[in-house]
């Protein structure tokens, strides 16, 4: 599927600064509004050691719980979310020019459908592998999937030594964040 879609316009609110000692920097915080689900969503682009970015979002409304990325709303609007939390990137791009990304597909938990899916090659990585390649395209970044993380990179080309560059970033995100699954 290709998609098509402008996704909505996209704010920026703040920055988090983090004091836990860890390679997790900062966070800057953006906002947009789904007029298909009339819902707020926070985007999270946490800066870490190595300019790299993590991007996560959630709808605001989730806000206070601890699924807040685990939630599925089920309500077709991926596309324009999707694109939206891209429009992230050149942002960020503009201030660190040298910015690599990384996406984690969060399992969906859906305590009404009692389904709790797997860690290994979730839905969302999937659609992550299949429509980030297109929304953000192959001249700034190397693409990197990591199936058994349900994970995936965007390594930025101007780095001289992307592999190394690659790896610094695997270990980095592994001893920030204890519970994810081992980067293949």
């Amino acid at each position: 599927m290709l998609i098509i879609t402008e996704g909505y316009p996209i704010k920026f609110i703040q920055t988090h600064p983090v004091k836990d000692n860890s390679c997790h920097l900062k966070s800057y915080v953006f906002k947009f509004f789904s007029t298909n689900l009339k819902l707020h969503y926070i985007v999270r682009a946490e800066y870490h050691k190595y300019d790299f970015f993590a991007i996560k979002f959630y709808a605001k409304k989730d806000r206070g719980s601890d699924r807040k990325y685990f939630n599925i709303l089920n309500k077709g609007d991926v596309a324009n979310i999707l694109v939206t939390c891209a429009k992230v990137i050149p942002l960020i791009l503009q201030k660190f020019p040298n910015a690599s990304f990384g996406f984690i597909g969060s399992r969906t938990i859906d305590i009404n459908s009692n389904k709790i899916e797997s860690y290994t090659n979730n839905q969302r990585y999937r659609i992550y592998k299949h429509h980030l390649p297109q929304l953000i395209g192959l001249e700034t970044f190397q693409h990197i999937s990591y199936q058994t993380a349900s994970s995936y990179g965007l390594i930025n080309k101007n780095i001289e030594d992307i592999s190394k560059h690659e790896s610094l970033i695997k270990a980095m995100i592994i001893n920030t964040y204890n519970d994810i699954l081992e980067i293949d």
